[in-house]
């Protein structure tokens, strides 16, 4: 049996100011060492994973509920989401559905079950009780230590993702609720890493935006030109993203 990677990222949440997207756009040669970083990393064996089927996200807040008698930790039970953060949630699903040609759909609120990507909004304190098959442990407490919001994206053979579950800190301020929903949830989409590399931009820790930049947007797109396939190695990317890049900031 072939057992994939598992990929995930944490934001940990720095205290940067709200960032302009209206900069001038660098060259295309930058965009592209950019995107390498987001899009396929600087790890060996690092390809290009994205959702080769358009995934449904579900939203869900949960609350610490009655403790498991076994282990003494608090069960996470369903709590009503706010109408705030589901029309946020939606907005950003509705602009992805644009830059990657899919329909993604964002699922009723407080529906409760089902879903490609599961968006949970929940306590630190219960964030261990929450689901998180094949994920080692070590690597899930690495995950949710100092984090206010991560993610983690199971791939299936072929490089194309399977499932993604989305985690955010419920005792965050809003703006910062409402920037982890869009960083994690593009991300979710196969753009998994970041980079100081350029700014502003969703993909670098020292913005802290709740829209895409301009930047951002020509990345997503790239991503799901049809001239990138998933499994593409760092040399294969290098050598196919310049023209794609080249298409999409010259109509941004």
């Amino acid at each position: 049996m072939k057992v994939l990677p598992l990929i995930a990222a944490l934001f940990a949440g720095m205290a940067a100011p709200a960032m302009t997207v209206a900069e001038p756009l660098p060259s295309v040669q930058e965009v592209r060492r950019f995107a390498e970083d987001v899009v396929v990393g600087t790890q060996p064996g690092g390809r290009l994973v994205k959702w080769l089927r358009a995934p449904t996200v579900r939203l869900e807040t949960m609350v610490p509920g009655p403790r498991d008698k076994q282990t003494g930790r608090a069960i996470p039970i369903p709590a009503e989401t706010p109408m705030q953060h589901y029309m946020r949630l939606r907005r950003h699903v509705m602009s992805l559905k644009e830059l990657t040609g899919m329909p993604i759909r964002l699922m009723p609120r407080d529906i409760g079950s089902g879903g490609d990507i599961v968006v949970t909004v929940v306590p630190r304190t219960a964030m261990g009780q929450l689901p998180f098959p094949d994920v080692p442990e070590e690597r899930l407490a690495q995950l949710m230590g100092p984090s206010r919001c991560f993610f983690v994206i199971w791939p299936n053979p072929d490089w194309s993702i399977r499932k993604a579950r989305i985690v955010i800190n419920s005792i965050l301020e809003e703006n910062h609720i409402n920037h982890c929903f869009l960083e994690e949830l593009t991300q979710a989409l196969g753009l998994p890493n970041d980079s100081e590399r350029l700014r502003p931009s969703i993909f670098n820790e020292t913005s802290m935006l709740t829209e895409l930049s301009a930047l951002d947007r020509i990345l997503i797109r790239t991503v799901y030109d049809p001239r990138m396939t998933t499994g593409m190695n760092l040399g294969r990317f290098r050598e196919s993203a310049e023209p794609v890049i080249g298409t999409y900031m010259s109509s941004d």
